[in-house]
């Protein structure tokens, strides 16, 4: 009945179709009424997106929660392995390097020329469980150790937090600590990560 009624609307003068036109947009409308569920179907996707950028995060690892071991490589001179473990009774996270300070048996640091690299790249930002691990590699140049510009100790310390005191580290591969035979001219501090491949491969 109404397709019948706007045929005959064509054949009115134009000002009559001005005046009934309006009884003749419902069809086009129902076009347009279908726009908010597609825009309602987006938004309710964004929750999901929210909520995965906004997960907690694990605290800092702190120094007192780790403990270390250095191992110096057989097949390559001059490098070892750093692998920190976290010791604490929950999860924490770290992003970036360790400090390591050569000591002597004065328990004193030994001023060394240190740099951190992107070895093997950037740091990963990880979190570690307690009793797992995160690695990073260490690079040194040696010197004679009756230089006076020769920095020479027995040990290594580590720490994570530069206002905090460094930890021993269990070292496997270097000289015995009586002799204070580790010497170095410059140190390079590799990034952590969470994978120990690739990170003494310099």
């Amino acid at each position: 009945m109404r397709s019948s009624y706007c045929l005959a609307l064509r054949l009115l003068p134009v000002v009559g179709v001005a005046a009934a036109a309006t009884g003749c947009t419902t069809t086009p409308s129902a076009s347009s009424s279908s726009a908010p569920p597609t825009v309602g179907s987006s938004s309710a996707s964004s929750p999901s997106a929210s909520s995965s950028s906004g997960s907690d995060s694990a605290a800092a690892c702190r120094t007192e929660d780790m403990s270390a071991v250095i191992t110096a490589q057989p097949h390559a001179e001059n490098v070892a392995l750093v692998t920190l473990t976290n010791a604490g009774p929950d999860a924490c996270s770290v992003d970036g390097w360790a400090h390591i300070s050569l000591v002597n048996a004065a328990n004193m640091v030994v001023d060394v020329n240190t740099e951190k690299v992107d070895q093997p790249g950037p740091p990963t930002p990880t979190t570690v469980e307690p009793d797992e691990s995160v690695w990073a590699g260490i690079k040194w140049t040696t010197c004679d150790k009756g230089s006076s510009d020769c920095a020479a100790g027995n040990t290594l310390k580590f720490s994570l937090q530069a206002s905090v005191d460094d930890k021993p580290a269990e070292l496997k591969g270097f000289p015995n600590p009586e002799a204070s035979n580790i010497t170095m001219g410059s140190l390079q501090i590799g990034s952590l990560q969470p994978s120990r491949q690739g990170v003494v491969a310099w």
